[in-house]
This record gives structure tokens, sequence and C-alpha cells, in this order.
């Protein structure tokens, strides 16, 4: 589904390793077997619009992570230039559309607001001293940004982000490294948009974050929600080892009680110790 404002382009669209129903169904996995909430978000970068799409040039100005938002919940594909972005918010830089904003390297952005407000940060050194550990795609070498649903993606997806909560990221995680072993990093501090998707998209590992300022106050994700982001190439694995769980039925811990209610807060302490073979604790 396209927004107001974007086009396809007449042109026929060139397929590399996902096709385009190839990737509906590993958007359908994620979603009935992690019980994600919306889409996952299929985003790509580069220095031309995808084959068979053109810029986004409606009326719509927002930070990315919106627009990412309307292709989770609204099935909209958007192809965004610096233009397009809103600057207000400095992830624009982080995802390389365009140079950062003089003050966030002194320190000053977000540390020093005119109206006397706390900022993200209390002083312009610890500032800088985060800015340290951020993800960036260097200015000048990606001029496009394109998200969409991986549900109706036209384009090929060079990482995949999934908003959900710590259980359905938690097993998203667990399916990825099932095989591979190994374990998951992420970092909170820095802005979602670098230490998740641009992290995964310049690392190749999948990465995750409990949020940002601006993931909760200008995207809008819910106070309970994770952003977990796939690297493409791990994801045909991730879904597969998902729908092996299901048919052998592992449990996922779906419908879990109130934790008051678990059998072995309820047990006397008289009581007998019975293994429960779902939860491995008494009952």
């Amino acid at each position: 589904m396209l927004p107001e404002g974007g086009h396809e382009l007449m042109v026929e669209k060139q397929w590399t390793r996902y096709r385009q129903n190839e990737l509906e169904t590993m958007a359908k996995t994620l979603k009935e077997n992690l019980r994600l909430k919306g889409d996952p978000i299929a985003l790509a970068w580069g220095m031309e619009p995808p084959s068979g799409l053109s810029p986004y040039t409606g009326n719509l100005k927002l930070a990315h992570c919106q627009f990412m938002q309307r292709s989770r919940f609204l099935g909209e594909t958007f192809v965004l230039t610096l233009e397009s972005n809103f600057q207000g918010c400095s992830g624009y830089s982080y995802i390389g559309l365009g140079d950062p904003p003089p003050t966030l390297k002194t320190g000053y952005l977000h540390s020093r607001l005119p109206d006397g407000t706390p900022g993200i940060f209390g002083t312009p050194a610890a500032s800088r001293r985060c800015l340290r550990n951020y993800y960036w795609i260097e200015p000048n070498t990606a001029k496009y940004f394109s998200c969409a649903p991986l549900s109706n993606c036209p384009f090929e997806p060079d990482v995949v982000t999934i908003v959900g909560d710590a259980r359905a990221c938690t097993y998203a995680v667990r399916a990825g490294i099932y095989y591979r072993g190994g374990v998951v990093s992420g970092e909170t501090g820095p802005g979602s948009c670098s230490t998740s998707w641009v992290a995964a998209y310049l690392t190749g590992e999948i990465k995750y974050t409990l949020g940002c300022h601006g993931a909760f106050g200008i995207m809008g994700i819910d106070p309970s929600e994770i952003l977990l982001t796939f690297p493409m190439e791990w994801l045909p694995e991730t879904c597969a080892v998902l729908k092996e769980w299901k048919e052998r039925g592992k449990p996922m811990f779906y419908e879990d009680p109130p934790n008051e209610e678990r059998p072995w807060m309820k047990v006397s302490y008289e009581g007998p110790y019975e293994e429960n073979p779902v939860y491995g604790t008494p009952k």
C-alpha cells in the first residue's frame, strides 16, 4: 500500500534473494508464532530508490521512525529522503540521510534545552560520552531510506525490525541462535534507530534496545515494547526454527497466568514437591 504522494514507476521490479511471497510467508510466521501487534518492518538503504518505486512526495513531515510505525500498522511503503524527514530529531543523521546537527557532537543538543526542561542528558559531557557508542551510517553514502510492512514489501530488505514485548523478542532471539549458538547484545542509551536497525545493518548481528526518548515520545511504541532488528540473512533460519517449534509442540508461554497465580506461589511450605513438565517448578 502506497500512501498519498507516493507512486510506483512503471518498470519491472528486480528481485535478488527473496521473492515477495517469501517475505510474506516470513512475516506471517513471525506474526503468528510471536503474537506480534502489527507487521514486522522491512528496511533498506540505497543511493537509488528501490526498483519500481519513487521517493515519497506527500505532505507528511515525520521522523523516519514515525513512518516506520505507519508501515507497521497501516501497511504503507515509503521511500524517504532527507527532505521528507522531520529534522527536529537527529535520527535522520544516524540512518545516513544527512549530516548531524552541529550541536549534537558538542553535546548541547540533548542536554541544554532553551526552555529549561531537562534534556536527555544532564550535561554536554554526558551526551558526548554516549555518542561514542552510537552506530552511524556515513552521510552521503545512503540517499534513500525505505520502509515497508514485511508482509507486503516491494523491495529487498537489508534488515527487519520487530516491535514486541520482552517475551516475543526473547523467543525471536532464541530462534535466531537456536542452531548458531552465541548471544545477542543490545544497548540502551543511544537512540533506538542507532542501536537497533542501524547497528544490525552495520554489524550483521541481531541487535535490540529497550528504547529511547524518541521511541516512546515520537515513534509512540508502547511502554512494554522492545525494538529488535534482524539482518535479513538471519530471518529465513529464524522463521524455519519457529515453524519447527510449532510442529514439535515447544511451549511458548503465550497464556501465562499472573505471577501471583503461579502454582509455586500458592503451594504450602509442607506440601510435596512435584515437577511441573511445562514450568519446571513445584505445583
